[in-house]
């Protein structure tokens, strides 16, 4: 019988977890001392800023999450100063411009896809949301001199926390991104394999199967998005950001061709002949080995002779168009999974590497967007209508907390249970705020070494639930809580009646959050499943009008986001009704053979040619919106027909070019159809 996690965490702890405990603790109390050295009115925020940076303390990701706060904190500071500079003597009319700014933060944190970059944006609108609100809260008559000192205060504050967080990160104990990628590289590697492994296979299980592509885009995703640190990490770390980039965008690329495949083998076994069954075996077979052993050069060795053994039966046997491509995709997988293992090879030793390409692109959901800027301003209105109705002044917070993990926790797929969480971490912070920053402190000598010493062991034991993934939302909630109703600072008041004041708002405004979450969520499956669809085909309908050299990271970029969505979507439907994950892949596929098609027959200066082969990708891209919903296009098969006739009419263009695009062909028209049963069945 295994432990719960928290349970585990304080009986057994491992070693890095004190250690990112004790460099938490060291971090904010070097951060609290320089603030109060210079008589900063609330200590209390530098502190909170080093708690936000110790989520995720290797030394580039929290160097990238430092100037991300850094950033965030001087472009909030100058919307505060704006606000109350144009709105100072119109307290409601800040108020409002201030939620529209607030707003505004949240929806351009849901189109990005760095972390770190949204912890920013949530920074921006806390900063201004600090220096409105404590100008007409703290002062009857604000002017712009206390102003501007109030945003020199808090920026002040916010950027010392964040600066020493960083410091002690690289300085103490340093942890790297390089160490996370490699990890995470050969995750990419293994699952990929496996996902070939299971999908290519009859006897697979369905489940099986379609967990190992989502956990193999998983690892992709969360390669790219820690990839980007590791440029902080010395003059190596360029070369290992290019090499994830060829990995990511290789194994997404596999990903597709192999469903594609696996589909055809499943559903279409009559067109696959021992030939083809006996190298289909000898793929399955290999790709196990190159995953089971620890040598990088032997397992591209193996590759490399199952790429040779492919060529040698492609030449040497007749096959149909239909089974030349397929024998054509199999090489490519090959050649895909070589490229893979020298990506991962080249992120180990980045100074030799040559390999380049760009990072993922975002894929952008402005209806996403909206409901985030939306949810965040009306938990700010929510806290404003607080503070009017009751002139509590700690009602502040709830103007200000809840703005900050709106914004963070809505890039996450289950918000709602991680606020649980840090709401429960709040409720246990309470009773370890009365008695450590309010009855222990009350009687102890006033110097700061007391203030470390009663102060800090709570805090160190919040920090080691950070340090624990299933355990991070308690510990974020309980170091956030407690500081906020501890406050320390030169000048303490040790008012139980204010510690529950501040607390009950905290706890209030975390609920009205927790509850917006509940109403105002990701939009409902069939409108999402609508929207993604449409959106994949209209990228399909333009593609060829991209870049040759961009177009491929574009796609698979705006794809890997897609693809995480839809497979969340599928979670949450029946079994019978969960082909949305299937949809998106054959959406990443069809990117794919395209634009190899358009690379092809862009060697041919020949204006006919190209006019057929736009409205062959046009065709396609409607063939691909109508099986979605269960309908089958027949302009399709015409456009295709078009298309091969037109080649034919090139003497350039050999046979087995014209075979492989008939083959091609074929076998898109028997997805659509497959596709379209499948959604009129369920």
């Amino acid at each position: 019988m295994s432990m719960p996690p928290l349970l585990r965490l304080y009986l057994l702890p491992e070693r890095a977890v004190l250690q990112f405990a004790l460099k938490g603790v060291i971090a904010m109390a070097l951060a609290l001392f320089l603030a109060m050295e210079m008589n900063l009115e609330r200590p209390y925020w530098a502190l909170i800023s080093a708690v936000f940076l110790q989520i995720r303390p290797q030394s580039g990701l929290v160097i990238e999450k430092g100037l991300c706060q850094i950033g965030g904190t001087l472009v909030g500071g100058a919307a505060g100063i704006a606000i109350m500079a144009l709105f100072m003597q119109s307290p409601g009319i800040a108020l409002m411009v201030l939620m529209v700014w607030l707003s505004l933060n949240a929806a351009g944190s849901a189109l990005v896809r760095n972390f770190n970059l949204t912890y920013g944006f949530a920074i921006s609108g806390a900063t201004a949301a600090l220096i409105v609100l404590l100008s007409l809260v703290y002062s009857n008559a604000p002017s712009s001199f206390s102003v501007f000192d109030t945003a020199v205060a808090r920026v002040s504050e916010i950027a010392l926390g964040a600066t020493c967080a960083t410091l002690v990160s690289m300085l103490l104990w340093p942890a790297r991104v390089r160490d996370i990628i490699t990890a995470h590289a050969r995750t990419v590697v293994n699952s990929a394999f496996n996902c070939l492994e299971q999908q290519l296979s009859l006897e697979a299980d369905p489940n099986t199967a379609r967990q190992s592509v989502i956990d193999t885009i998983q690892a992709v995703v969360a390669l790219d998005n820690d990839s980007s640190a590791m440029v902080y990490e010395g003059p190596a770390g360029g070369g290992r950001v290019r090499a994830a980039n060829v990995l990511a965008q290789r194994t997404l690329t596999l990903v597709a061709d192999i469903q594609i495949l696996g589909r055809l083998i499943r559903h279409a076994p009559e067109s696959m002949d021992d030939t083809i069954k006996e190298v289909l075996d000898e793929l399955r077979c290999t790709f196990r080995s190159m995953r089971e052993t620890s040598s990088e050069k032997e397992a591209r060795d193996m590759a490399q002779t199952l790429r040779r053994r492919i060529q040698h039966i492609k030449q040497e046997t007749t096959l149909t168009p239909l089974q030349q491509r397929v024998l054509h995709s199999m090489r490519e997988m090959v050649a895909y999974s070589i490229l893979m293992l020298q990506a991962n090879k080249a992120i180990v030793n980045a100074e030799r590497t040559k390999l380049k390409a760009p990072s993922l692109s975002t894929y952008r959901d402005l209806l996403l967007g909206l409901l985030t800027g939306l949810r965040t301003g009306v938990a700010f209105a929510i806290g404003t209508l607080v503070w009017v109705a009751s002139g509590n002044s700690s009602a502040v917070l709830m103007m200000v907390l809840p703005v900050i993990f709106s914004i963070m926790f809505a890039r996450f797929p289950a918000p709602a249970p991680m606020l649980k969480q840090v709401l429960m971490g709040a409720l246990i912070a309470f009773p370890a705020a009365l008695i450590f920053g309010n009855v222990l402190l009350a009687g102890a000598p006033r110097d700061f070494e007391m203030l470390l010493l009663i102060f800090g062991p709570p805090l160190f034991l919040g920090l080691m639930a950070i340090a624990n993934a299933p355990t991070r939302a308690y510990g974020l909630g309980f170091c956030i809580i407690y500081t906020i109703l501890t406050m320390p600072s030169n000048s303490m008041s040790f008012n139980i009646a204010s510690t529950l004041n501040r607390g009950l708002v905290v706890v209030l405004g975390l609920v009205i959050l927790w509850a917006l979450f509940r109403m105002i969520g990701s939009p409902s499956v069939k409108i999402m499943r609508r929207r993604l669809i449409s959106a994949t085909a209209d990228d399909l309908r333009h593609l060829w009008q991209r870049e040759k050299e961009h177009s491929e990271h574009w796609f698979n970029g705006r794809m890997a986001e897609r693809l995480q969505r839809l497979a969340g979507y599928d979670a949450h439907l029946p079994e019978e009704r969960r082909n949305l994950l299937d949809l998106g892949l054959t959406g990443l596929n069809l990117g794919h053979v395209s634009m190899r098609l358009h690379s092809y027959l862009s060697k041919y200066d020949d204006p006919r040619l190209k006019a057929v082969s736009r409205r062959w990708q046009r065709a396609l891209a409607l063939a691909y919106q109508k099986c979605a919903w269960g309908e089958v296009d027949d302009e399709f098969r015409k456009a295709s027909e078009a298309l091969l006739a037109q080649m034919k009419e090139d003497d350039s263009i050999g046979k087995d070019r014209l075979d492989l695009t008939e083959g091609l062909c074929r076998r898109l028209e028997l997805t659509f159809k497959r596709h379209s049963e499948t959604v009129q069945s369920a």
